[in-house]
């Protein structure tokens, strides 16, 4: 606990140059750090999720995909305009 309050130490006057809210209410340590990173990897860059888990050291891909990704928007809307596509619809009839 006391080397994650180092890390926040550190990373909110970096935040904070950045222009990225740090101060009461947010949460800045490590853990969110990670989460960032993972998250950024998968979702944004499209690296393997198997390369994000050895970065993150789990044992387990499902950890990694469980804990430290989230849902994308724009592809989770992209994966169903193709899925239209293949059946034949055109994604703006739909809506």
């Amino acid at each position: 606990m006391a080397q994650a309050r180092r890390v926040g130490v550190r990373v909110r006057p970096l935040l904070s140059r950045l222009g990225v809210p740090s101060g009461d209410g947010h949460r800045s340590g490590l853990h969110n750090l990670r989460h960032s990173l993972s998250n950024w990897l998968v979702n944004k860059a499209k690296e393997n999720p198997k390369t994000v888990q050895g970065i993150l050291g789990h044992s387990r891909i499902q950890t990694t995909l469980d804990l430290y990704t989230d849902e994308d928007l724009d592809e989770m809307i992209a994966a169903q305009e193709k899925f239209l596509d293949a059946v034949g619809f055109e994604a703006e009839s739909i809506q």
